[in-house]
Order: structure tokens, then sequence, then C-alpha cells
């Protein structure tokens, strides 16, 4: 069984309760907006870390850590597709869309992880699980904190949004 943390659009800032949530993931995803090089060390004290350059990722050292948006990788052995902006217009108005065209091709994704909206999203939609963990940045008027848990276990898919 593997368990991965998600984390997006810090900008710069890691809150109280992260470490606690991520306790014993194998590896964590931040779907991007890093925005300083100390959420990623402070992160890879925990497990080590995959991220995608957001819009908010200027600084050269982040761009050299950080993949191209967008990546494909993978996650406990599954194709997956690591972006920050891709899916930020009309999600919920153009999900089964996107849904229906990521699922076409010869090797889909199994997991779509995503970020920027600064609202967490945990669906399965065509065979494919799309998750943006939600805001985890410094802005109290941006609603509250979450990162998200997938547990992956046999080919079996679970996700979970978890508030700060």
């Amino acid at each position: 069984m593997a368990r991965i943390g998600i984390i997006g659009d810090t900008h710069g800032f890691l809150p109280a309760g992260v470490a606690r949530v991520f306790q014993g993931v194998e590896r964590i995803i931040h779907a991007g907006d890093v925005g300083d090089i100390a959420v990623i060390r402070s992160l890879e004290r925990i497990a080590p870390v995959t991220g995608v350059r957001g819009n908010y990722d200027t600084s050269p050292e982040l761009a050299q850590l950080l993949l191209p948006d967008p990546s494909g990788i993978e996650i406990a052995g599954l194709p997956a597709m690591l972006t920050h902006r891709m899916f930020t217009l009309g999600w919920n108005e153009n999900k089964q869309t996107i849904a229906s065209l990521m699922a076409q091709g010869p090797s889909p994704p199994r997991l779509v992880v995503f970020g920027h909206t600064h609202f967490s999203v945990c669906e399965e939609l065509h065979g494919i699980w799309f998750i943006n963990p939600g805001y985890c940045g410094p802005d109290p008027l941006e609603g509250p904190k979450s990162v998200a848990v997938l547990t992956i276990e046999d080919d079996r898919i679970s996700a979970r949004i978890i508030p700060l």
C-alpha cells in the first residue's frame, strides 16, 4: 500500500499540521505555487517531494527543482499527470468533457493532480482520479487550508481532502 501526501498553493508558507497529516507518507506531490525553497526543504524532512512549477514559482532556484507544467509522472507505479494551471477555467462546468478527453489515447493517466484554483477537488471520472488539494498559503481570506492524502493499494485508488 502506498500513501502519498498532496499539497499545493503554499505561496511560501507551510501551515502547522502538515507534518502530522503527512506522517508516514512515502512521497509528497506539490501541485505548484510553492513560493519559497524553504517549503520544499521542510516537506523533504517528511518524505521525498515531486513538484510542478506554478505561476508563483519564478525564482531560478525553484525552477531547477520543479517540473515543467504539465508533466507526466508515475505515482506508486501508475501513470499520472501533474499540472498547476491546466484545469483552472470552468472545472465544475467542464469536468465531464475534460475527463472524457483525458481518458482517450493509448495510455491515459490514472491520476491528475492540479492546483491554482485554491478550491479542493477529489473526484473519479471515467476511471481517472482528479485531485486538487486546495489552498495552503498564508492568506486567511482564501478560506480553510487543506491537503489531500492519496492511497493506492493493489491498483485501487482512494483519496480524501483533509482540512488543516
